[in-house]
């Protein structure tokens, strides 16, 4: 992509790819990506803002500006931007203010050669006739005093780590090439260049602004960018300007186009709550646990801030057999046999065995293995008849339009059985029984899966049943729920409502301090945060004795 300045610049189409575009994910919409290429296509059905503002990064790309630009020290630059912005959750504050810090702590480290600080982005801007061809990175930008060395600085909320080769190539190729501009005012109008363009060359990198770890991606001359684009960029920008398949998920609460694309699947009223007038939300039942729990930390969950390690022994070993289940299962309808599951070992300090990223060992590891055992007995596959249509760990996405919220699902298993839906869940325990009075009440994904079978959420079939297989070292057990049952379907709507109102009604999102605060994965940000019992000796998973290092 060769770059030009224009004055009378063409407003027949705009195409603007950002780097962010062409980061990895099995998760990414392409058609969403799509329509965020196009800026002067509008948004379909606008839905008002959240009154926390959730770019976590605003703030902090705010202070160091000040810092940068205006030569204000980092605590009154902070002072400043927490009086002039929006609401932010006090979570967020605070992880920002660390983030500040980390990141002017880590800048001595980062290259020998003196910097100064850019304030403008770098596009690289290419102008046909009938359409507009825009590519720019969104994070820090610094360069030499004579201009002829670029430097990009990719900001992620935890730890450095690699980033896609078209991520890098796209930043690279900016830097390389573009010229620097302001961001437009509207967003819908093109850049409008100006200074030199271009530099001999171009350095890219990652910074983590949990530890202050660095990352460097890519060293080399303009000439060597662009081959590396060529190579590793040029396809990938055409795929995300002409992106159709639909992926609904997580995202589909920032696409413009969510109004009236087919992807989720419609159901109005699904989690039995009106959101009036509020901002379009995302969730899922695990997010309204983690709301029941906290408001605070299921917020601070949702902008995916720095988590502490949480999963205890046993939590890895159900990860583990979901893991194991999930590969097993993956046969379309291949029922499992003893001699695919692990084996029980002894002695048992050499009981070992992996599922996916889970690793289970020794007692555990034979634990897992008797519950595995005990699964063969009751496979949904075992004796089946007239199998199809069979998803292992799907995720689904539902648009409830009352609620102004997208639900996101993933269940075990979901399979037709004789052209009947059937929705599998598992779950593992060590324990002989557990103590609730309605598998509704105690697992609310079962409570969202009989709302979804009963009002057809799945596509053409009827509503089989939904299955709560428990798996323990001693046996097995299947609890079996009808979707057709019409108490049962009012019982499952009464729970999801009862989950979700508080959630949709809140906010602010605040803390509520107590006993989950010691396994709180994010409490290293929460201002309310009590700090260790001191009268309980902490766990090797405890959130307060760890440093946050997912993100």
């Amino acid at each position: 992509m060769s770059t030009q300045q224009n004055d009378a610049l063409p407003t027949i189409d705009l195409v603007r790819v950002g780097a962010g575009a062409a980061r990895d994910g099995d998760a990414t919409c392409p058609s969403s990506l799509r329509w965020k290429t196009r800026p002067m296509s509008r948004a379909v059905g606008r839905f008002p803002k959240e009154q926390l503002d959730d770019f976590v990064l605003r703030p902090v790309m705010a202070a160091l500006d000040r810092v940068e630009f205006g030569g204000e020290v980092p605590d009154e630059a902070f002072s400043i931007i927490q009086g002039d912005g929006g609401p932010v959750h006090p979570g967020v504050n605070r992880f920002a203010e660390h983030a500040v810090q980390v990141y002017l702590t880590a800048m001595p480290s980062l290259g020998p050669v003196p910097l100064r600080p850019v304030r403008e982005l770098w596009v690289a801007q290419r102008v046909l006739p009938s359409v507009v061809w825009e590519l720019y990175a969104w994070g820090r930008r610094y360069e030499s005093v004579d201009g002829g060395l670029r430097e990009f600085r990719f900001l992620r909320l935890g730890p450095a780590r690699e980033r896609s080769p078209a991520e890098v190539a796209i930043a690279a190729y900016a830097a390389a090439f573009g010229t620097p501009a302001e961001f437009p005012d509207p967003w819908s109008e093109p850049f409008r260049p100006f200074g030199r363009t271009g530099a001999e060359r171009v350095r890219v990198l990652e910074v983590g602004l949990v530890d202050g770890s660095v990352k460097p991606l890519l060293d080399c001359t303009a000439k060597e960018v662009e081959e590396y684009f060529a190579e590793r960029g040029r396809a990938r920008v055409v795929d995300i300007a002409r992106g159709e398949d639909l992926v609904p998920g997580f995202g589909c609460g920032d696409c413009k186009r969510v109004a009236v694309c087919r992807g989720p699947v419609r159901m109005p009223g699904l989690l039995g709550v009106e959101s009036g007038q509020g901002a379009l939300r995302t969730v899922s039942v695990s997010g309204l646990r983690y709301y029941r729990k906290c408001p605070a930390q299921a917020y601070l969950r949702t902008v995916h801030l720095p988590r502490a390690y949480e999963y205890s022994a046993e939590a890895e070993l159900g990860h583990a057999v979901h893991g194991w289940l999930e590969t097993a299962h993956q046969g379309q309808g291949n029922a499992c046999s003893p001699d695919t599951m692990p084996p029980v070992t002894v002695p048992v300090a050499d009981a070992a065995w992996s599922a996916g990223k889970w690793r289970v060992t020794g007692e555990f590891a034979n634990v897992g293995a008797r519950m595995l055992a005990y699964h063969v007995e009751i496979c949904p596959f075992r004796d089946a008849p007239e199998i199809d249509s069979v998803r292992v760990e799907p995720q689904l996405t539902f648009f409830d339009t009352v609620a102004r919220a997208v639900v996101v699902a993933k269940p075990d298993l979901i399979y037709r059985e004789r052209g009947q839906w059937v929705w599998r869940e598992l779950k593992t325990t060590q324990k002989a029984r557990w103590y609730y009075t309605d598998p509704l009440e105690g697992f609310p994904q079962l409570a969202l899966a009989v709302a979804v079978l009963a009002a057809g959420g799945l596509g053409p079939g009827g509503a089989g049943r939904v299955e709560l297989e428990i798996l323990r070292p001693s046996g097995a057990e299947i609890v079996v729920i009808d979707p057709t049952e019409e108490e049962r379907v009012q019982t499952a709507r009464r729970v999801l409502r009862e989950w979700a109102a508080p959630w949709r009604s809140d906010h602010v999102f605040e803390a509520r301090p107590g006993r989950n605060c010691r396994g709180c994965p994010v409490s290293v940000w929460c201002p309310s945060y009590p700090g260790p019992d001191p009268d309980e000796k902490e766990d090797e998973t405890s959130a307060a004795s760890r440093t946050a290092t997912e993100g």
